[in-house]
């Protein structure tokens, strides 16, 4: 079907709802919302899928059947069964398998989801969702007259390039990956197609985030509105519970036969409930104890000689290492930071308490099925830089940073420290000659130095842990001035060329204001789903296989 022709059928479905909003899944080069080629998924699936999933077929049919269609665009049932597979692997990725019961070594169909609805059902909606929401910003991007530019047919075939590499690696061809991966009926022009399709729908959407703008007025508004969001405290906390006695076996019988089972029981439960009074009564001395103290200090001193005088009375340094206990570590453990409000528990309701003063305390003595346990946590002021007027609460004023990078990988450099080291210290020589950003961020998009995940290896507004702790040690340095550079090696990993390019935006404004961006963009991509036509057609659906992951 060439574009601008409809087709219609019996068991056509239309979509014409709201979809969850479509956000970028990653940030520059090589990120476009698509980015559901899982590239990094597949070297782990494909390991246990050339093996297992034989199945082959040229795929004419599917790539003439249509799935789903709008006004100009069309999902044949093989872009379909793309769309479909990259979903799941997304699915695995996020750790469904893990925390949902989800078994990639059975088929989808063959597990429930809830009672009434299968994995695969699951699947196929979400994947539904998607297509119907590249489809009606594909349209948007069609009615403006926007098209692909070079960088973006560049980046397509750039990341059509690395099924080849990946291909290689396992000694096959890269159809034959490519199908084994995405399913049978997928080929490497159906994966290109999705992607120019998807990659239309980003740039309408880029347009539409382009035109929303928001001011200090509007990010406070939108903090006063939604503040359980932002505000955060620090506390300490420490966890007491009842030792737990050690049972010892008794006879059933006395010395004449007779059996005195029943009593000797109720004396038993008699005498461990006794002991679990007295073991509980103790901890409370303990958790009395810690709550009388005044501040931080204190608070640190008393859970360390806890630990030392009485968890571990009698371990010396020896028996401690021994046994993997570091005092030290688990003092350290009594400090939470950031904590933002979630849940309505009453410590929740106690912490973010307008009125709460520093060092303040609180007690919660909780039973359990299985344990009793009493918590002391003490609040600590806000942050230094708070710019509100509570004494304990917060939110984020610290600026993010905009900086460059060139990784220079172990695995790259025969997993030689000094080898990794020698190439980047020859990249950072090469842009010392000459000095200025624009000769680092040309470096960075090299195909030899940079690993194209930001353009021009530029990270904008990052916060902490964009890269590795020891990054962020450099880069939220006080003193970090922009044109700064360094070389700093992670641990495991390799060592890292960095330019800092400046100051971002403030945390909580950079938050409030991509709410807002987001809040429109939903907003405008409900009304334009009304109006634009998506038809799922059922049978080029029903043709959508799933791969086998395991």
């Amino acid at each position: 079907m060439g574009k601008g022709q409809q087709k219609s059928g019996a068991g056509d479905i239309l979509a014409t709802g709201s979809s969850k909003s479509y956000k970028k899944k990653k940030e520059g080069k090589a990120k476009k919302v698509v980015t559901i080629v899982a590239f990094v998924l597949a070297i782990v699936i494909v390991l246990g899928v050339l093996s297992a999933y034989g199945i082959y077929s040229s795929g004419m049919i599917q790539r003439n059947t249509v799935a789903a269609e709008s006004e100009h665009y069309e999902v044949t049932a093989a872009m379909m069964t793309y769309f479909f597979n990259a979903t799941y692997q997304t699915y695995v990725n996020g750790g469904f398998s893990q925390y949902m019961g989800l078994d990639t070594s059975k088929a989808l169909s063959e597990q429930k989801y809830t009672d009434n609805e299968t994995w695969f059902d699951y699947i196929m909606k979400a994947t539904k969702q998607e297509v119907q929401e590249t489809l009606v910003l594909a349209e948007g991007a069609y009615d403006l007259g926007l098209e692909l530019s070079d960088a973006d047919k560049d980046e397509i075939a750039e990341l059509l390039g690395n099924f080849d590499t990946y291909a290689a690696n396992y000694n096959v061809t890269t159809q034959y990956y490519i199908k084994n991966v995405y399913g049978a009926s997928v080929t490497k022009q159906d994966v290109e197609k999705c992607l120019e399709l998807s990659f239309m729908a980003e740039l309408y959407h880029d347009h539409l985030m382009a035109q929303y703008e928001f001011d200090e007025e509007d990010w406070n508004t939108y903090f006063d509105e939604n503040n359980s969001t932002f505000l955060k405290v620090d506390y300490l906390s420490y966890t007491f519970e009842p030792a737990e006695e050690e049972e010892e076996e008794e006879e059933d019988t006395t010395a004449s036969g007779e059996d005195t089972t029943a009593a000797e029981d109720t004396t038993s439960a008699e005498d461990t409930d006794a002991a679990a009074e007295e073991a509980l009564a103790v901890v409370r001395t303990y958790a009395e104890e810690l709550a009388a103290t005044k501040n931080a200090d204190e608070f640190y001193a008393y859970v360390r000689s806890y630990l030392t005088d009485v968890v571990y009375a009698g371990m010396d340094e020896e028996a401690l290492e021994a046994d993997s206990i570091d005092i030290d570590s688990l003092v350290d453990k009594c400090l939470t930071e950031g904590k933002t409000k979630s849940g309505d528990s009453d410590f929740t309701k106690w912490a973010y308490d307008t009125q709460r003063a520093p060092y303040d305390v609180f007690t919660d003595e909780h039973d359990h099925e299985d344990h009793h346990d009493i918590t002391v946590y003490m609040i600590l002021p806000a942050k230094e830089d708070s710019d509100l007027d509570y004494a304990c609460m917060y939110r984020d004023t610290y600026n993010l940073k905009n900086y460059r990078y060139i990784p220079v990988k172990l695995s790259e450099s025969d997993n030689d420290q000094e080898t990794a080291k020698t190439t980047a210290e020859a990249i950072l020589a090469e842009y010392e000659d000459k000095g200025t950003e624009e000769a680092f961020a040309e470096l960075a998009s090299h195909d030899k130095y940079g690993d194209g995940k930001y353009e021009g290896g530029l990270i904008e507004n990052a916060d902490y842990n964009a890269l590795s702790e020891t990054v962020d040690e450099w880069v939220f340095d006080a003193a970090r001035q922009p044109g700064d550079t360094n070389l700093v090696f992670v641990e495991n990993d390799g060592y890292y060329i960095l330019y800092f390019s400046g100051e971002g935006d403030v945390k909580w404004q950079f938050n409030a204001d991509n709410a807002l961006k987001n809040t429109q963009y939903s907003e405008e991509y409900e009304a334009m789903a009304e109006e634009t036509t998506v038809t799922f057609k059922s049978k080029g659906v029903s043709m959508v296989q799933e791969v086998k992951l395991a």
